[in-house]
């Protein structure tokens, strides 16, 4: 009783230098064992992402090969072991987005997995083999691991962030590999399974002890994301009509303006520089499910607002929850806006808010 009470009174007192000795007991190992790291709490949901595939670069050359082809710094995996990150055309739009890791258990010091959509990860492969020229390096496409990943099923925007967890966890044996996703804490971690290992369920069941798999979790992850905002993928971001910014890749740490020049750089400094992004992915969300509606009408469809004015376009949709292009001076504080489907002939109400995870001053350099 005594000892929890001196605790009490240290935490009351010097706040600020508890927090920062717990940060650094968390961070102090890059690898930890998953059952001793993530503490038991409810509601958390596995789910399969068979969407994503990975494709595999190493070689002595690979960072600097890298360094001159994405929006990020290779240089943050000197203390990290995932990045998000975007790879450009020439006229700066996006080609793909993706999330890097350092392949676990690889035998090379410069070895690493692109986490991809399933429909780019071929073009992809040629897209890095066009530019690898000279250097040593090698890209193939990498069938070694699945992946899951480990998410808090709940729309509350106010449950506290796990940023005092450990950014990477691995389990005995290592057969599963965690990674914290980099874009934002409430998107959980993404697990990295061996395919040559049995039912990583339950596997996954027994390391998250509190987590229920995919028939058992209120929503899916895809909702769960488009309830953030979050993009991901061809669907969202359709290759070489959108820009990095527009996709919120700066508010998800996802593009570095410290680093060199890398293909698709100019337009992406200097748009970000002049303080003008006057569109962005933003949640959407609509009165009831659009599945009943074909999908073709749904492609690109025009949001407006109570005007009649286009406001932007739908991107992507699951359920009542779906992300839309917006302009953000027109949809925000709020107002009704519908979706108009079939070329006008029907209007299906929704609604938009900024997201919790934009900086303060998002509409204002917007």
């Amino acid at each position: 009783m005594l000892l929890r009470r001196c605790i009490n009174i240290a935490h009351q007192r010097w706040p600020a230098l508890i927090s920062k000795q717990s940060a650094k007991s968390n961070c102090s190992g890059t690898n930890r064992w998953i059952h001793q790291s993530v503490p038991v709490q409810a509601s958390l949901s596995l789910a399969p992402l068979p969407e994503r595939k990975f494709v595999r670069v190493q070689g002595p050359d690979t960072v600097s090969f890298l360094q001159g082809l994405m929006t990020n710094d290779m240089r943050h995996f000197e203390h990290c072991g995932t990045m998000y990150t975007m790879f450009l055309k020439a006229n700066g739009r996006v080609f793909c987005d993706t999330l890097m890791y350092k392949r676990p258990a690889g035998t090379e010091e410069h070895d690493y997995l692109i986490e991809c959509d399933s429909s780019v990860a071929s073009r992809l492969e040629k897209h890095l083999k066009l530019y690898r020229l000279r250097k040593k390096v090698q890209v193939t496409e990498d069938e070694t691991f699945q992946l899951w990943v480990v998410f808090r099923a709940d729309l509350d925007e106010e449950q506290p962030s796990e940023s005092t967890t450990p950014n990477s966890l691995s389990c005995p044996g290592g057969h599963l590999h965690a990674f914290r996703d980099p874009r934002l804490p409430r998107l959980g971690y993404r697990v990295l399974a061996d395919k040559d290992q049995s039912d990583p369920a339950e596997r996954l069941s027994s390391l998250f002890t509190s987590a229920v798999g995919p028939a058992q979790s209120p929503l899916s992850f895809t909702t769960f994301r488009y309830s953030l905002g979050v993009g991901e993928g061809e669907k969202n971001l359709p290759d070489g009509k959108c820009f990095p910014l527009e996709c919120n890749c700066d508010y998800l740490h996802g593009v570095s303006f410290h680093k060199g020049c890398y293909i698709g750089q100019e337009l992406t400094a200097r748009t970000y520089h002049t303080g003008v992004i006057r569109k962005r992915l933003m949640p959407l969300e609509f009165d009831s499910p659009l599945e009943s509606l074909p999908a073709e009408s749904l492609t690109d469809a025009e949001i407006k607002n109570a005007d009649g004015a286009a406001v932007g376009k739908l991107r992507g949709f699951e359920g009542t929850r779906g992300v839309g292009l917006l302009r953000i001076e027109k949809v925000l504080p709020g107002g009704q806006l519908t979706l108009n489907v079939g070329g006008g002939d029907s209007a299906i109400p929704c609604r938009t808010r900024k997201p919790f995870w934009w900086p303060s001053e998002a509409t204002a350099r917007s």
